[in-house]
């Protein structure tokens, strides 16, 4: 057995140190792999709900004569920026062509690796929206960073340097980051200390393989009030919980409110948080939680006491906003830490429509209801599912062996309609170099629907993320031959026999070219 630390507070502990060699070592490679899941929080669907909650705090803003300065949107730990990808697609189709005028803005993607500022530097779906001005980047520490300095436009965020709101975006962040662990038990409360061992010897080993092997034990002590000296809000919290819990283990996420005082801190006017994650608000839920066990893919998590959270933001004033309903998968909040904060009635009443009557949580619940029957869907089932996701890319990934099944059957209109989703379908996608070729599969797609001119524009898309491939290579060779353009298929055939010069395929399409004539291959 090998001893790591002993006795050390939870929130102090070198899992914490640990999460970060992670995601600095893997940098963009931790979601492109899949290791790390992001779906349940970036995808059309909330990308959708935050910028409609988004144009509704800009609303309330112009309602109020505050329209010349700049909203800023910060999303903290954005890791690869496909969120705001998502949300960008849904705010801009609306924020161009509002009645009213609405204040100018700026989504700030952070992070506190600097890869993942290169990254999206370099993406070219990000270039239309830092062209227009409306995207920047900042390296973000959430333990100690009290200013944001904007990569882009070269202008540095401090205490009090703007009076418009700040718009945080906080997804699979607070289950992430430091937080304290305490024990209620019989109205006493104790801090929790924790103890890591392996049965593997550490050294040598990634910090991923190094968290998934950590054991952990777990010892505590009763403390005496206040536990917290310089932070009485946070002994509140504990008073609370002091009276409320009969017997459970508390995390108190600490670190990310201090994080969002920081924030706070930079407006005059402070700040609106919008978070989602695993985790919930109901202090009943809180009664009776056995030791937080870590939930590892790479990193780790844990859940997330968003009770704590809007206690915090009611305390100080604000308006705190979780759905009334039992959520199942996502735990969705919208904290206003305002002055005034009910009088931000379109921002309220924006998120009764696109969270609380139905909302991202939702969307996945259905999602998971309709997947096991994907092999029984109808065409009418295909599109109503993908229209009801915002042509998510993923979904239709999911759904595509059904629909080469049932191409045999569509009608001519029904070929002209899934042409038309096309487009819309790669329009959602961000690519992180996946092993998955959207593009790829698009282009056969079109194949198989007769579309070869359309379909080159696929392939060529799938040759530029991926590079030269020599399948994909002659597929691109025979749509050209398939439309009759036999010039611009000869030499990439030519280049194709340098990868495969045995290949049937190849040769059988070369001699077709030659001939100017598609009979043999058709056959």
């Amino acid at each position: 057995m090998y001893l790591i630390e002993q006795k050390i507070p939870f929130s102090q502990s070198r899992i914490w140190q640990l999460q970060r060699e992670y995601f600095t070592s893997a940098g963009i490679d931790a979601w492109r792999s899949g290791q790390v899941p992001h779906y349940l929080t970036s995808n059309p669907v909330v990308g959708k709900t935050y910028a409609e909650l988004v144009l509704a705090l800009l609303r309330d803003l112009s309602l109020k004569g505050q329209h010349n300065e700049t909203v800023y949107v910060l999303e903290l730990g954005a890791g690869h920026g496909r969120l705001c990808y998502h949300f960008f697609k849904h705010f801009e189709k609306y924020y161009e062509q509002s009645a009213i005028p609405l204040p100018p803005f700026c989504y700030v993607l952070s992070d506190f690796t600097e890869s993942s500022l290169d990254f999206w530097r370099d993406h070219p779906r990000l270039q239309p929206y830092l062209e227009k001005g409306w995207l920047d980047f900042t390296l973000f520490d959430v333990e100690s960073s009290n200013e944001l300095s904007l990569s882009y436009t070269g202008l540095t965020l401090s205490v009090q340097s703007f009076s418009q709101p700040l718009v945080v975006i906080a997804n699979y962040f607070f289950d992430t980051i430091p937080q304290a662990l305490f024990r209620v038990t019989e109205k006493k409360i104790s801090r929790a200390f924790l103890t890591l061992t392996t049965t593997v010897d550490p050294a040598g080993l990634h910090p991923a393989e190094l968290i998934d092997a950590l054991e952990l034990q777990y010892d505590y002590e009763e403390v005496q009030t206040p536990v917290y000296v310089d932070d009485p809000a946070f002994n509140d919290l504990l008073e609370v919980y002091r009276e409320q819990l009969l017997n459970s283990h508390l995390l108190l996420p600490d670190t990310g409110i201090r994080c969002l005082e920081r924030l706070r801190k930079l407006s005059r006017q402070g700040l609106i948080l919008l978070t989602a994650d695993k985790g919930d608000h109901h202090v009943s839920s809180l009664d009776y939680n056995p030791e937080p066990v870590l939930v590892t893919h790479g990193s780790f998590s844990t859940s997330v006491n968003y009770h704590a959270i809007g206690q915090y933001c009611t305390s100080q004033g604000g308006v705190a906003r979780f759905p009334r309903h039992q959520h199942e998968h996502l735990d969705l909040g919208c904290l206003l830490f305002l002055v005034n904060a009910d009088s931000y009635q379109e921002t309220l009443q924006a998120y009764e429509r696109f969270v609380g009557d139905y909302g991202p949580d939702d969307f996945f619940m259905m999602k998971k209801l309709i997947e096991p029957h994907f092999a029984a869907f109808s065409y009418a089932d295909t599109l109503s599912v993908l229209r009801l996701s915002g042509y998510d890319a993923r979904l239709f990934q999911q759904m595509l062996p059904r629909l080469f099944e049932i191409l045999p059957t569509i009608t001519d209109n029904e070929r002209w309609n899934l042409l038309l989703a096309v487009p819309r379908i790669w329009d959602t996608y961000f690519p992180l170099g996946e092993t998955e070729d959207l593009a790829a599969n698009l282009g056969d797609l079109l194949v198989a629907l007769n579309f070869y001119q359309e379909a080159i524009l696929y392939f060529e898309l799938s040759v530029y993320i991926y590079g030269k491939k020599a399948d994909v290579y002659y597929k691109i060779a025979l749509c050209h031959c398939l439309v009759g353009d036999f010039s611009t298929a000869a030499p990439l055939l030519n280049e194709l026999l340098v990868y495969a010069p045995d290949n049937e395929e190849v040769q059988a399409l070369i001699r077709e070219v030659n001939k100017n004539r598609l009979d043999l291959w058709l056959i």
